[in-house]
């Protein structure tokens, strides 16, 4: 029998294999049609599996190893949606799909930030605090992708071509979904500057809902503003529920009108005022802050909240249930430096590429917020210093004069657990971010008092920051993770 088969392949000559199609039904190589599926036993083989091939006794068999079907034959599945409209270029070219992505205001260029091509309808992003992995919070089965790098720049390859082809950009859960009227086949389709941003308001996408203490001594507040969010979209929780931007008022800071509840009592009080929130901003009241529910922030942050604090709101960390996590070595007061250079932390304490320290260092200086390699800071304070000795936290910027003095840092939480089941984050900055811009007007009134102007250098390091924060958590020593449908690293 093996002999004749073998003369009968020799008759036949070689098979030239046919192109393997998304949709294609038809197989021109199956010299044995009829067990379905294009070999002799099931499984492209003479010997087979042992159950209907020509030596039933499997691959132990005579002639286990010989292929009739050298080439795989199985039937490839039906395209789906703009997977059809995917093209194979000569020359080893590709269709892509480039661009800049931008912040609301369409100022600053953003790294970090996934884009990708759906081949399906969007699903509603998750609200408050959750252990969302990074591929959940991408939705819509994305095609092809692409992260934008510390310039902002995106190139998507093989990219499906035809008219109205949906893109969108998102980081956590910032989200907007734009049409490209055409992409042409097998050239880079460069999108018009400043055409991909982040949203401004909820119609035109997903904003996280954010909560901000307002506070005396910084503002916070104005961030947003300035970053280009819509005044629309603030208000206080209590009278605008459907706002993103919701206004709580602590020590001395401004108000909303109508006016603002307290962040003692309606905030910070338990965790069920937290949890509704994707990202907590605490803008620094002066003096150390009272009323405090440290319990109730560290569940918030547990469960995988995001929380944004300056200076003096150190009081949540250095003592209560953050105090015994070893975040930093705290002192205690307004300890004032007065304007410093800032160096970027690029390595981390323990050795080794700091990746997003890195990307920090390049995106401020493309930026224009960098003096040669340094960040110019106004009103910097001295409460904290992260050595080697601080495992749980990541130092990003410090006193170029005194690398241990800590301007910003990080950590991801639950602190200690395993980098897997990690998934809130906290930022501490010790100094007054808005102090360099003087971000208020005449009143003191949210946000219709905020100034608009260009980002200080320092406000432009909290905006990269600010996005970091909202982003899916991931080890400090890996780089940020691709969405789903991107080429391979």
């Amino acid at each position: 029998m093996r002999a004749s088969l073998l003369a009968t392949l020799a008759m036949i000559g070689t098979v030239v294999p046919a192109t393997a199609a998304c949709g294609s039904t038809t197989n021109t190589n199956d010299l044995f049609a009829n067990d379905g599926d294009g070999s002799v036993a099931g499984d492209g083989s003479v010997a087979g599996d042992g159950s209907g091939g020509l030596n039933p006794a499997g691959d132990g068999g005579p002639g286990g190893n010989f292929d009739l079907d050298a080439v795989s034959n199985d039937v490839a599945p039906p395209c789906v949606g703009l997977q059809c409209q995917q093209q194979a270029c000569a020359g080893g070219t590709t269709t892509t799909i480039s661009g800049v992505v931008y912040d609301p205001a369409g100022r600053d260029p953003l790294y970090d930030v996934g884009v990708y091509v759906p081949n399906a309808a969007l699903s509603p992003l998750p609200t408050g605090a959750s252990c969302a992995s990074c591929d959940s919070l991408y939705s819509g089965s994305p095609l092809v992708s692409a992260l934008t790098d510390s310039a902002g720049k995106f190139t998507i390859k093989n990219a499906p071509v035809g008219s109205n082809i949906p893109l969108v950009v998102q980081v956590g859960k910032w989200r907007r979904q734009i049409t490209i009227p055409t992409v042409t086949a097998c050239t880079d389709n460069a999108l018009p500057d400043k055409s991909v941003r982040l949203p401004k308001n909820r119609t035109e996408g997903d904003i996280p809902n954010i909560a901000i203490s307002t506070g005396g001594a910084d503002s916070l507040e104005c961030l947003l503003v300035r970053i280009g969010l819509d005044e629309s979209e603030y208000g206080p929780a209590d009278t605008k529920p459907d706002a993103r931007i919701h206004i709580y008022r602590g020590a001395g800071g401004a108000n909303t009108s109508p006016a603002a509840p307290s962040s003692p009592s309606a905030l910070w009080n338990n965790p069920a005022d937290l949890e509704k929130y994707d990202i907590v901003l605490l803008s620094c009241e002066g003096s150390e802050t009272t009323g405090m529910n440290q319990a109730a922030l560290q569940k918030y942050a547990n469960d995988g909240g995001r929380v944004f604090a300056s200076h003096f709101h150190y009081a949540w960390f250095n003592t209560g249930p953050f105090g015994a996590d070893n975040l930093a070595q705290w002192t205690r007061g307004a300890n004032p430096l007065g304007n410093i250079n800032g160096e970027i932390l690029t390595t981390l304490p323990s050795g080794g590429t700091f990746p997003k320290g890195v990307a920090l260092h390049d995106w401020l200086k493309n930026v224009g917020a960098l003096n040669g390699n340094l960040l110019p800071m106004t009103e910097a304070k001295h409460n904290a210093n992260v050595t080697i000795a601080n495992t749980p936290s990541t130092p990003w910027i410090a006193d170029s004069a005194s690398s241990s003095i800590t301007e910003y840092f990080s950590f991801n939480t639950p602190v200690g657990a395993a980098a897997d089941a990690q998934c809130g984050r906290i930022v501490y900055s010790d100094l007054h971010v808005g102090s360099a811009s003087k971000d208020y007007t005449a009143t003191r009134v949210v946000p219709t008092g905020c100034n608009t102007g260009a980002l200080s250098p320092q406000e432009k390091a909290l905006e990269f920051m600010l996005f970091d924060l909202s982003s899916c958590v991931v080890p400090d020593t890996v780089p940020p993770v691709a969405p789903p449908g991107a080429p391979p690293q």
